[in-house]
């Protein structure tokens, strides 16, 4: 049985031409800076100030390469770290992150079992990437353990019963917003989106 790692340096996904970077962006969930705003920051946010991001399984770079394309555009400082295992996905994401002239971006070649030495952040993109793992629980626990006081992360990942090829299974991925306050009870609260709130119960953690 082919590992995590092997599978996607045989198949980088998904599937992207750095050429094609010259002529449109693709843009997704959950990682638009309006709805991190939004959904995260109450729209409190002061975009002055740097936002440091970890893109945790960035595989070829949609979520990195939407995220910085648009904080340039607004003119808006960040420091994005990009973390795969992957050297082949993360070959097309820093080609394609050359086609735009993007700066500001770090790209590392590891587990995100390792963010935490990276960190801290301030936002975390981690999609379909915790279903990957033998104990999902533990990227969960390495990725709150990167997240600095007032962070948050924004992810999705496949519940097990889930076919991968099959139109239904994306009613059984969760979509989620994460905010985790660091407080004297060191509380986390977490925020749905609507699509979240129809794919899985909303649950209380603890950072």
């Amino acid at each position: 049985m082919v590992t995590v790692k092997e599978q996607y340096e045989v198949y980088p996904y998904p599937a992207r031409d750095p050429e094609d970077e010259r002529t449109r962006l693709i843009t997704g969930s959950p990682s638009r800076p309006t709805e991190i705003d939004h959904h995260l920051f109450g729209g409190a946010r002061d975009w002055s100030q740097p936002l440091r991001v970890l893109v945790a399984g960035g595989g070829t770079g949609d979520a990195l390469i939407q995220l910085a394309t648009l904080m340039t555009k607004a003119g808006a400082p960040y420091e994005i770290t990009y973390l795969d295992l992957s050297t082949a996905s993360r070959g097309i994401a820093e080609a394609r992150a050359t086609v735009r002239g993007l700066t500001g971006i770090t790209f590392h070649t590891g587990s995100l079992l390792d963010a935490g030495d990276f960190g801290p952040f301030d936002y975390i993109d981690c999609c379909g990437v915790l279903h990957h793992l033998p104990r999902p629980e533990d990227g969960f626990a390495a990725l709150r353990g990167a997240l600095a006081p007032g962070a948050a992360w924004g992810s999705w990942s496949m519940r097990p019963t889930a076919d991968p090829g099959s139109i239904p299974c994306r009613r059984r991925s969760a979509h989620c917003w994460t905010v985790c306050r660091q407080s004297s009870a060191s509380r986390a609260r977490r925020r749905s989106s609507p699509r979240c709130r129809r794919a899985t119960r909303s649950r209380r953690t603890r950072c």
